[in-house]
């Protein structure tokens, strides 16, 4: 499969996907995962979530920012997996919080948009790696992959 190819393949995972695994390193250097809950997309370039400022993964971005985030389709059809490989930042500012706020988060911060136990996630793809039919094809990110 050629490098457009993957391409297409992957923003279609990251369109249909809800969930996504995405790694970390611990402070002890032990790589974790964690299914957090696709909140927005860009393309291919950059993937919003949001999670709690006190959870163990906040902690671990802030000493390491470089991670990778995994989608993956079975659909009774081939197994069809992307990874994206990039950077993550933590964000409190009002318009990030704003952004991606939606009626029910109440439930997980219970003081609204500005609870300080929400962080806004933005996740920067720098390259990816598509598996389709037991093939692997590598790719560049860049700001073209923005729609």
């Amino acid at each position: 499969m050629t490098e457009d190819q993957a391409r297409a393949i992957a923003l279609g995972l990251v369109e249909t996907a809800q969930i996504a695994m995405v790694g970390s390193i611990d402070l002890d250097g032990a790589p974790q995962i964690k299914a957090l809950i696709k909140a927005e997309h860009e393309g291919l370039k950059t993937i919003w979530f949001s999670t709690n400022t006190s959870s163990e993964h906040v902690t671990q971005f802030k000493r390491e920012p470089r991670t990778c985030v995994y989608f993956a389709e079975w659909n009774d059809g081939p197994w069809r997996g992307v990874t994206l490989s990039g950077r993550m930042e933590l964000l409190q500012d009002q318009a990030s919080r704003e952004r991606l706020w939606q009626e029910g988060c109440e439930r997980y911060y219970p003081e609204g948009v500005n609870d300080p136990d929400y962080t806004v996630l933005r996740f920067t793809v720098d390259s990816g790696k598509v598996y389709q039919s037991l093939e692997k094809t590598r790719f560049e990110v860049s700001s073209k992959d923005v729609v």
